[in-house]
């Protein structure tokens, strides 16, 4: 049996709060035909034209987070949970400035994960290359 995340158990949407998280151009498109919504109402484009979340001015929050409060530790409903992109999946596993695979130490809940493995490192190269291509 799967064990259940912290930040579902705990009720914990840290992580969405202020979010500057890249997507693809495929997950962008999984989204858009989830949510019915176009590409620019969820995301933008950085400087070095990176897709990134989009935050609801008002909450502060990922636009896919239900929640009516900007207090970081309120809790909030991921709304495309099952659809949602590589990086919130993998989070809170990020990548340090020498590509090995930490635990993010924003994380309030790093007890109830597991140490990264060489694959998770692996995995956000593959998708840190993905992201440069697009």
């Amino acid at each position: 049996m799967a064990r259940a995340l912290p930040c579902i158990t705990e009720g914990c949407s840290f992580c969405c709060r202020e979010t500057t998280m890249p997507i693809t151009a495929s997950e962008s498109a999984r989204l858009s035909r989830r949510t019915g919504m176009k590409e620019d109402e969820f995301c933008f484009r950085d400087e070095e034209n990176v897709r990134r979340l989009l935050n609801n001015d008002t909450t502060k929050a990922c636009v896919f987070l239900a929640t009516d409060s900007a207090e970081k530790t309120a809790p909030g409903i991921c709304t495309v949970y099952e659809a949602r992109p590589m990086g919130c999946t993998t989070y809170p596993i990020v990548l340090n400035d020498k590509d090995k695979a930490i635990l993010d130490e924003l994380c309030p809940h790093l007890d109830g994960f597991d140490e990264p493995e060489e694959e998770d490192a692996i995995r956000l190269l593959n998708l840190e290359e993905r992201l440069g291509q697009e």
